[in-house]
């Protein structure tokens, strides 16, 4: 009973991707050269004062708070 069956349209399927572009070897040593430099620089990057939260001003609060220094918890 085809007859019955709605027609359905297929779409034909899209034509395959260009292959992908071949690097030279001078791209190659190039790559290689900026991945070394930026793992020697990431290494180099170390966590110190920069990532230090302050949490209040740096001035004198002895007059106004009894705990002197100010801390995270307020």
């Amino acid at each position: 009973m085809s007859f019955l069956k709605p027609k359905v349209y297929t779409p034909p399927a899209p034509p395959p991707p260009p292959p992908p572009a071949q690097a030279g070897e001078e791209d190659t040593q190039r790559a290689a050269a900026l991945a070394e430099e930026a793992t020697m620089q990431q290494r180099k990057r170390r966590k110190g004062t920069g990532a230090t939260i302050v949490a209040g001003a740096l001035e004198d609060t002895s007059a106004t708070s009894p705990g002197g220094t100010p801390t995270l918890l307020g």
